[in-house]
């Protein structure tokens, strides 16, 4: 009958471990601490931006409020996704808080094997919460209890009570206390078993808990029964009777009437005894009956559990596709840019080239330009030197020697004739030279200009009349018919040479009793200064000659000399720097008109004549 009895009332101590979770198993009251863990992590609550991972925040959210409600199955469905679009081994505490989450729901779904292998992995973290690790230690020691592993189990509650312990609110720490007596039962510890139960008694009563005082009743009374204490056994088991005759708890009833009829057999009474059976048989037909109604909904909700696991792994599967497209749409991005740079830095180098390579042609261009010039400039320049300037200095020469000859002859008349004709051969030798020294200066680029603006009659006036005594000896006129009052913008020098050479020329090639008429008029903002004269004239090929500085067509003046055009060249540069133009016309025998062209203002635009012949 003992033996018997020992067998029943160690069935009753398995069961009294988990009780606590079957009566509350859809609801999960977890502690404030770690209530406010997650009011902290989740963007939601905390009304924070939920930045990058804004799907697993909102699934967050979800997870922790169906936990809340008691909708476990939806709680565990948001914690499995958050695991399956995440690194499920990461170490972040948000995702430390969703394993936690989804632990738990496995422990009060009694998935005790899955719950505490996730368990496990968790207390491993050295960076998990310590009122998470508190929360999970106790839970961890039932598991052990539950599966008759007492010495792991009493290894965490000695932990949870060492380290945890002011931690819990006093109906877990009569749950450690119950539980902690129970392991020291099992491991036949009796004394300190009994202390333990002693206090979670205490407790549960200042919580007036009924049910914690039944179960912890039931425990105290097996001790006794194992120390041979029947009388206090009997007396715990009436207590425990007392509590539990209007209790809706038809498990813990069950076991009471069960306990008291193997009492009442071993002491003999069988009347009472099968009183207290059929009390426990009717009570646990209706537990039979509660049991498959609770184990088809189990049954359904592993079969919901495992078709969200089915989804979980399509997920997956489908993320690790996205995840597989996405990175070869990154490596065709990323490949399609570096052929880009590469195609535009190869394009750049060529487009670099060939701008190079064009502005070496052209700098080669302009050096070839500028040596053409120069050496144009300096078969000119010999040309000049060669003929201008030879013949008046040779003819120079001759009447020198002439002048000595004569005054050694004493022949004062002719000498003083031989000294005139001297005097004109430097005048216009210098003449020569002065030109020889502007055109050179206008070739290399060295004349400096400085435009003003000028009266034009004045300016004519004052060099027609450093003219008059050669063009006296002529008998030739020069007229000045400039309007006054009338102005052009240039420089007073170049201005000089241009008319100065223009009234020479007109003097050279006119024959006596000719006349010089130089007019103007203003033309489109335009000061044009005529000199015109009765002379030789010109063909049209000399005048194209001048103005290509042919030097090849040459022309023979009144007096027989020839000349290369040094000075209308030179008339026609000064023109075009001072921003005007140059037009000659004539005819052979009937005389020439060239007529310069001149600003009247700073504000005009230069141009060349398109048509020098006209």
């Amino acid at each position: 009958m003992f033996k018997h009895l020992s067998c029943q009332l160690v069935i009753l101590l398995f069961c009294c471990a988990g009780l606590l979770n079957s009566a509350a198993a859809q609801k999960i009251n977890l502690p404030p601490a770690i209530r406010q863990l997650i009011t902290q992590q989740c963007s939601t609550c905390s009304r924070l931006p939920a930045g990058q991972d804004s799907v697993v925040s909102r699934y967050f959210h979800q997870c922790h409020v169906a936990v809340d409600s008691g909708n476990l199955d939806d709680g565990f469905k948001y914690a499995a996704t958050i695991n399956a679009i995440t690194d499920s081994t990461a170490i972040v505490p948000r995702l430390l808080t969703v394993r936690f989450l989804k632990a738990k729901i496995l422990y009060f779904k009694d998935f005790y094997k899955e719950a505490l292998s996730e368990y496990l992995k968790l207390v491993e973290v050295p960076s998990l919460d310590s009122n998470i690790q508190a929360n999970i230690y106790p839970n961890i020691a039932e598991i052990y209890l539950e599966q008759g592993q007492f010495n792991k189990s009493l290894e965490y509650l000695n932990l949870v009570k060492k380290h945890y312990f002011h931690f819990y609110e006093p109906p877990v720490a009569r749950k450690i206390l119950n539980n902690t007596g129970v392991c020291l039962l099992h491991l036949e510890r009796l004394d300190e078993a009994g202390d333990n139960f002693e206090r979670s008694i205490a407790i549960a009563a200042s919580l007036k808990d009924t049910t914690a005082l039944v179960n912890s009743y039931l425990n105290i009374a097996l001790l006794y029964d194992q120390q041979f204490r029947y009388p206090q056994e009997w007396s715990y088991l009436q207590r425990a009777l007392a509590l539990v005759k209007n209790a809706s708890d038809l498990k813990i009833r069950s076991k009471v009437y069960l306990n008291l009829a193997i009492v009442e057999e071993r002491r003999g009474n069988l009347k009472e005894a099968l009183l207290y059976r059929k009390e426990y048989e009717q009570l646990e037909a209706q537990i039979a009956n509660r049991d498959k109604i609770w184990e088809l909904a189990e049954q359904e909700k592993k079969i919901a559990i495992q078709q969200q696991e089915y989804k979980m792994q399509l997920l997956r599967q489908e993320n690790k596709l996205r995840a597989a497209e996405s990175k070869r749409r990154m490596w065709q991005r990323n490949t399609f840019f570096i052929l880009s740079l590469f195609f535009l830095s190869c394009a750049g180098l060529i487009y670099f080239a060939y701008r190079h390579t064009n502005r070496q042609r052209r700098i080669i261009a302009e050096q070839k330009d500028k040596l053409e010039l120069l050496n144009e400039t300096k078969d000119q320049l010999f040309s000049i030197v060669a003929h201008d300037l030879r013949s008046p200095v040779h003819h120079l020469k001759i009447n020198l020697s002439y002048l000595k000859d004569t005054l050694a002859r004493n022949k004062i008349r002719e000498a003083t004739a031989l000294s005139e004709n001297i005097e004109k051969i430097s005048d216009n030798t210098y003449a020569l030279l002065n030109n020889l020294l502007y055109w050179s200066l206008g070739q290399t680029g060295q004349l400096s200009l400085q435009a003003e603006q000028h009266d034009a009659h004045m300016i004519i006036a004052q060099v027609a009349y450093d003219f008059n005594a050669g063009a006296a000896l002529k008998r030739i006129t020069i007229a000045n018919e400039v309007p006054k009052g009338m102005f052009f913008y240039v420089d007073i020098n170049t201005a000089k040479i241009i008319f100065r050479n223009l009234i020479d020329n007109a003097i050279k090639y006119t024959h006596a009793n000719g006349s010089i008429t130089i007019s103007g008029r203003i033309v489109n903002n335009t000061c044009e200064v005529t000199v015109q004269d009765t002379g030789i004239g010109m063909d049209e090929k000399i005048i194209q000659a001048i103005y290509k500085r042919d030097t090849k067509r040459i022309q023979q003046d009144t007096a027989g000399s020839k000349s290369t055009g040094l000075g209308l060249w030179l008339v026609k540069a000064m023109t075009e720097k001072n921003g005007g133009a140059l037009r000659i016309t004539g005819s052979v025998g009937a005389g020439t008109s060239i007529v310069v062209c001149l600003p009247v203002n700073e504000h005009y635009d230069s141009f060349e004549s398109a048509d020098p012949g006209r």
